[in-house]
């Protein structure tokens, strides 16, 4: 009878250890948009076949690891450019707004709307235009 009652025990600790590590989430599995932390967004192969609205790919490396492409409908008032820079990732999209100084080629950038797994996703930071290229440079959380 004491044998069987500290099996029972010992079973019953083991399905409470069980549920209770099952709820929680391991690295590989997290939701990208709850990493936060530092972010690198480099834009490449921009082309426009208006001179508003670009397109091309997009490569994210930090907090978040992911590829893909992106439209990015830009607005210039005066030496301003506003650009509304839409990735389209594997797991979602993310909008963010820039602003750009026309005449330094830099400025700030906001994460604006997130789908999928980035909908929460908040953040900003600084930008550069190195040429054909937007370098975002920031966090996220």
């Amino acid at each position: 009878m004491k044998k069987s009652l500290i099996s029972l025990s010992i079973i019953a600790l083991c399905m409470m250890a069980f549920f209770m590590m099952s709820g929680f989430k391991t690295s590989s599995s997290a939701d990208p948009s709850n990493s936060g932390g530092p972010i690198t967004i480099l834009s490449s192969n921009t082309t426009s076949s208006d001179g508003v609205t670009y397109v091309g790919n997009v490569q994210l490396t930090g907090a978040i690891n992911a590829s893909g492409t992106y439209v990015m409908p830009t607005e210039v008032l005066g030496m301003a450019l506003h650009c509304t820079f839409i990735l389209n990732l594997p797991q979602g999209t993310i909008t963010i707004r820039m602003l750009c100084n026309m005449h330094t080629l830099n400025g700030r950038w906001t994460v604006l709307a997130g789908t999928g797994a980035y909908q929460n996703l908040q953040g900003g930071g600084s930008l550069t235009m190195p040429g054909i290229e937007e370098l975002l440079v920031g966090t996220v959380r």
